[in-house]
């Protein structure tokens, strides 16, 4: 097993001491090739004229010299933002393990109030489990990522699938950072919807003879005459007919030609980058059901996704030189270039576009799942669960994974079968609400793939459903206790339409009086047991402790207790059988000055 903290300690180490290098070479090769290029003058203008050949050949040699040495020069710089971007990664880590995890993206955009049991678990937002896991780096990962943790996963060989796959990536640490390092550099995203429309469009080029002859025939006849030209001036009305006709034809279609450039060149950034992930996720060798489908799908066209966007992103990188206007003075009307790279845009559309979206795809999955694997190699203790058949849940020392191992108390909890229902009652901070949300936190990563922060843990995959905070609505006009008992109706509707659900309670019917909370509360348990609810309800009130006696088969009592020692309180979070005995209010009351003692 491998130490995560030891191992990103030696990894910056060692990122720190490559960067020195790549800078003293850069520094190098930023001297030679200013003296490559300085080399040419006294070449073409003390040489030259004293010994032709000699002088022309050392201009020549200094001149592909300085060419060389800038596109080393390119390439080394490269390498170094990737560094740069492997150190700041593996700073963010060694943050992250102490728990400082706020520079990642948290997913405020997947925040939902109505949804079964995210806003309930923190799920997404600061401080939550999204963050604390989303290494993502693409929007299509955090999609896949945020779906991984917010839509249950009832097939049991699909989840172990996913543990397979986040098993695997976690052995490749290295190769999972390359393809964060790789992702971090281009932030600005990239409109998928837009660059979906154009894949959608008609061709317009390719499907014209003319267009397509005259992109091959006007180029060769105009290169032509301009020899022709060269060897004979009475020629070159040749020459400036044929480059008139090029620019006549490329501004006939100008319009769409600028359409094109617009939707395309913005997105140039965004398809290098995504040739850079392509391209590490082909590098691994993988054995997992879906990493090697995910690795089948980038490699499904006549060359690989990575080679294809390579393709891409440079027939787009030739289409910016329209851009430069000397350089668009030569290639319009000498090339015809801006038809040139239609034909070939369209080209690609029709041969590896139909390709894009699945590549996207199965990019973001395996974005979610790098995610996945990074939180399982930091946080080496935790176990991979085992879905079951029968058992609802059983599972040994479970915690909270978002608390700090030195902070963190850990309990033992079942639910057997189907139909079971445990009632837990304890004073206030005494642990009830925080013990909801690591059961029900554990089974949101066991349905994921991911492990879970237990010694063991054994559970029937279920959709859960929570009632734990209620926000009222000014802009629907719902009270509080209106929006508690609408959830609660929504709860005890899908029941009653045959639904199987893992139900997570904690003090209903708060919006009311005590009595009405009472009575309330009591009915709305011989609902769940009349409709085969199966979950956990925590609860200040004592007397729905009671009902264990109506179900004794069905219904378990359980409690976290208080120590009250004169004015003193203490908690040891342990979930222990049979009902609290204790209450704190009016100590705590007392001890913050709200009344006297």
């Amino acid at each position: 097993m491998i130490n995560p903290r030891e191992y990103y300690i030696n990894r910056l180490e060692s990122l720190k001491m490559t960067e020195a290098n790549l800078k003293r070479k850069i520094g190098w090769l930023t001297f030679f090739r200013l003296i490559s290029f300085l080399a040419i003058f006294p070449a073409v203008f003390f040489i030259i004229p004293n010994s032709l050949w000699p002088g022309i050949i050392l201009a020549i040699f200094m001149l592909i010299s300085f060419l060389v040495l800038i596109k080393i020069h390119l390439r080394q710089n490269e390498g170094l933002k990737h560094v740069k971007a492997l150190i700041k990664l593996i700073q963010n880590e060694l943050l992250a393990l102490d728990y400082h995890f706020g520079d990642f993206n948290a997913g405020i955009e997947f925040f939902d109030t109505s949804h079964p049991y995210s806003y309930d678990m923190d799920l997404f937002g600061e401080g939550s489990l999204f963050q604390f896991i989303n290494r993502t780096v693409t929007k299509e990962g955090r999609q896949h990522l945020a779906n991984l943790l917010a839509t249950e996963t009832l097939d049991r060989q699909i989840i172990l699938n996913r543990q397979s796959a986040v098993k695997e990536l976690s052995l490749m640490p290295e190769l999972t950072e390359d393809f964060r390092a790789a992702g971090s550099y281009d932030q600005t995203g990239y409109d998928r919807e837009g660059l979906y429309a154009w894949l959608e469009k008609e061709v317009r080029f390719i499907s014209k003879k003319f267009l397509t002859g005259a992109a091959w025939i006007l180029p060769a006849l105009t290169i032509i005459s301009i020899f022709t030209a060269i060897l004979d001036s009475s020629y070159i009305g040749i020459f400036i007919v044929l480059y008139l006709l090029q620019l006549f034809i490329i501004g006939w279609k100008l319009t769409g030609i600028s359409r094109e450039h617009d939707l395309l060149s913005k997105r140039l950034a965004s398809l290098k980058k995504v040739h850079s992930l392509f391209s590490i996720i082909e590098r691994g060798n993988y054995s997992s059901d879906i990493l090697s489908s995910i690795n089948t799908t980038l490699n499904s066209g006549e060359i690989s996704a990575a080679s294809s966007i390579r393709k891409f992103a440079g027939i787009v990188s030739a289409f910016d030189h329209r851009l430069n206007l000397f350089a668009a003075i030569f290639l319009e009307g000498i090339l015809l270039w801006d038809i040139q790279c239609m034909i070939r845009l369209e080209r690609w559309k029709k041969t590896d576009g139909i390709n894009l979206k699945n590549w996207i795809d199965a990019l973001g999955q395996f974005d979610a799942l790098a995610s996945l694997s990074n939180f399982a190699f930091n946080h080496q203790d935790l176990v991979y669960p085992v879905p079951s058949e029968k058992i609802v849940l059983t599972t040994k020392q479970a915690g909270h994974v978002l608390i700090p191992d030195k902070e963190r108390v850990c309990n033992d909890f079942t639910i057997e079968k189907e139909g079971d229902f445990v009632v837990i009652t304890g004073a206030n901070m005494a642990g009830k609400s925080t013990f909801l949300r690591t059961v029900t936190t554990n089974l949101i990563l066991a349905m994921s793939g991911a492990p879970v922060c237990a010694v063991e843990f054994i559970f029937h995959p279920t959709p859960i459903f929570s009632s734990m905070r209620t926000s009222d609505s000014l802009n629907k006009h719902e009270s509080y206790f209106y929006a508690e008992l609408y959830r609660l109706k929504k709860m005890l509707d899908m029941l009653r339409a045959g639904r199987k659900l893992f139900i997570i309670l904690d003090e209903i019917l708060k919006g009311t009086n005590s009595k009405d909370k009472e009575k309330g509360s009591r009915e709305v348990m011989h609902q769940l047991m009349e409709l085969g609810g199966t979950g956990i309800l925590a609860t200040h009130d004592l007397s729905l402790a009671n009902i264990e006696k109506e179900y004794p088969d069905r219904i378990r009592n359980m409690c976290f207790e208080v120590s009250i020692d004169q004015a003193e309180i203490s908690f040891d979070y342990k979930l222990r059988d049979g009902i609290t005995t204790k209450m704190n209010a009016l100590l705590l009351m007392q001890q913050m000055g709200i009344i006297k003692s």
